[in-house]
């Protein structure tokens, strides 16, 4: 019984480990990638973080910060460095927390890993709620412990150090080639484009569901019209990095849309030649004709110093976190055998209080590298999570850790630590019962 039990976790992790290696799934991530090796490359961190100090406008800071993730894609291992070093350059208390819940939430590698394998309406609520969240988290936080205090007299030191942070402010103002207006041009269009294109392309029955009619032959016709305006804009205009973005972006999801419509509606083996068919085949010529586009675009207006260090970063991203997916997906599969449906169903089954909360104190206490926590819930939605609690489990995951509240309370001092875990935990057990009851229409219950 025992031996069975282990051989059948091993073939069912395996059979896991098929469905996620499966084309759809690695077409999605792959272009992921690139525009987050991109992403590290030709968007320069100075550009983001000069706006998160203490003197900046709120209007400003907190939308940066927010957005900040999005740009840098970082994951929930590399942002308490980046979170440790933007604390100590000076940045404001309620910025700093807003970058902290706000940029491991919005990696692009995990909503389109979200979208693809989950759901576009996971993927989309957890990209609003978390940006939503983080920054009302981190002004709460000012709120209360960031009040400006009266000023003291400043000693000639500290006058002489005032006068030399002001020239290095000035300095490095001079060095940075992206200001704000077309950082922020970039920073709203690749969000926006990104949840646009994922609720039209990702989940074709969630459009069904809320009475959207979405024909193919206009989703095709879309995505031709939108492959032309992004060849003619980068002809254009001298935007290389944007420009390069959007392809990507365009890639990504137009591979995605036409391979993730393929496994659901026929799966492999059961073509047939059909107008839908037809529909899927333009798709995949409209994104073989980006990527041809993407790599010609790339070698002629790009340096061969700054394409080396894109394939580098790239390659950072895919061999430090591919194998941990890969790993991830298998120990899911391998788990669904020995967790008991109906204790899953019991526990976190139903849109309740006890539910949500439970389902977030498992994303703190249970870490997972950056990705592993979405096979992980894919498995519990198998076996009968609801999906508020999943949601409340997949934005509370990449924030909480033991390791990561470890590391941020010594930045931040016991009560200031302490506040943040409280006030993630509300929000997002707060979130979760609100997505069950709108979206998936099931009623709350306290337990």
């Amino acid at each position: 019984m025992f031996w069975q039990t282990i051989l059948d976790m091993i073939y069912n992790g395996w059979l896991s480990l098929l469905d996620y290696l499966s084309f759809h799934v690695l077409l999605c991530l792959i272009p992921a990638f690139f525009i987050a090796g991109a992403m590290m490359v030709f968007v320069p961190k100075n550009a983001i973080l000069k706006y998160l100090g203490k003197d900046s406008k709120k209007i400003v800071s907190y939308p940066v910060a927010a957005i900040a993730g999005l740009l840098i894609a970082v994951c929930s291992c590399t942002v308490l460095p980046l979170f440790a070093s933007i604390k100590k350059k000076g940045a404001g208390l309620g910025p700093a927390i807003t970058f902290l819940f706000s940029a491991p939430a919005v990696n692009i590698l995990a909503l389109v890993y979200t979208g693809s394998i989950i759901g576009a309406d996971i993927a989309i609520a957890r990209a609003i709620l978390s940006l939503l969240f983080a920054i009302i988290i981190g002004y709460i936080m000012e709120l209360i412990f960031d009040r400006k205090k009266p000023e003291k007299k400043k000693g000639k030191e500290e006058k002489n150090q005032e006068i030399d942070q002001q020239k290095e402010r000035k300095e490095e103002k001079k060095k940075l080639t992206v200001n704000w207006s077309k950082l922020g041009t970039i920073s709203l269009g690749v969000f926006g484009l990104l949840l646009g294109i994922l609720l039209l392309t990702l989940d074709k029955k969630l459009l069904d569901s809320m009475g959207i009619a979405s024909p193919l032959i206009f989703q095709t016709i879309m995505w031709i019209i939108g492959l032309a305006s992004l060849i003619i804009f980068s002809l254009i205009y001298n935007q290389k990095e944007l420009s390069l973005f959007f392809l990507l972006i365009y890639v990504l999801f137009t591979g995605t849309s036409q391979i993730a419509y393929f496994s659901a509606y026929w799966g492999i083996g059961n073509l047939t030649v059909n107008p839908s068919f037809l529909n899927m085949l333009t798709k995949a010529l409209l994104t073989l004709i980006a990527t041809i586009y993407v790599v010609i675009f790339t070698i002629s207006r790009f340096d061969k110093e700054e394409r080396r260090e894109w394939m580098k970063e790239t390659w950072s991203f895919f061999k430090s976190i591919f194998p941990l997916i890969v790993i991830g997906v298998f120990v899911a599969g391998m788990l669904e055998v020995i967790i008991p449906e109906k204790w899953v169903q019991s526990v976190v089954g139903r849109n309740s209080v006890v539910g949500n909360l439970t389902g977030v104190l498992f994303g703190v206490f249970m870490y997972f590298p950056t990705l592993m926590e979405v096979p992980i819930a894919r498995m519990f939605l198998n076996l009968g999570m609801s999906r508020g609690v999943l949601l409340a489990y997949l934005l509370a995951d990449p924030e909480l850790s033991i390791q990561s509240i470890l590391v941020t309370r010594k930045y931040l001092g016991n009560k200031k630590n302490f506040i943040f875990v409280l006030l993630v935990t509300i929000f997002c057990t707060i979130a979760g019962l609100i997505f069950g009851l709108v979206v998936s229409k099931e009623s709350i219950k306290w337990y």
